[in-house]
């Protein structure tokens, strides 16, 4: 998930998560009836997260309705529509981001999961049709 990609970075040292006793981080990865619609990027609690692009941010997302101490945003560009989860966003609604700069700080979502669960942020990536698309070719 390196070179001259569309995409910056979410983490200084992004790397995917891979299976753990709960599941797999790659897109399409089985999770009960449904399939995961992003893929998962490893992340300590409280490490940095940073945009992969440059957009506005148009909404505090939340991954759990019935959870709302777990928090997301979603950033948009002509191009792209990004969801990112498991995140404290340290950006305002209505700002505009640039691609690697500091939007958040990773939260710990295996207090919610369980220790065996790899810690991580999740992204999900629309482009400018609203189709979404495998954001591990995008960094």
């Amino acid at each position: 998930m390196k070179g001259n990609k569309a995409f910056a970075a979410l983490t200084s040292n992004q790397q995917l998560r891979g299976c753990d006793p709960l599941g797999c981080g790659h897109f399409g990865a089985p999770r009960g009836t449904r399939t995961h619609q992003g893929i998962d990027i490893i992340a300590t609690p409280g490490q940095d997260i940073l945009s992969p692009i440059t957009g506005k941010v148009n909404r505090i997302a939340y991954p759990y309705a019935s959870d709302m101490s777990y928090k997301g945003l979603e950033i948009e560009n002509e191009q792209y529509t990004v969801k990112i989860f498991y995140i404290a966003p340290a950006v305002p609604v209505g700002s505009v981001v640039m691609a690697g700069s500091k939007i958040a700080v990773a939260q710990n979502i295996s207090a919610k999961h369980g220790a065996s669960m790899i810690n991580h942020v999740h992204i999900e990536v629309r482009n400018a049709l609203g189709k979404l698309i495998d954001p591990t070719t995008l960094f």
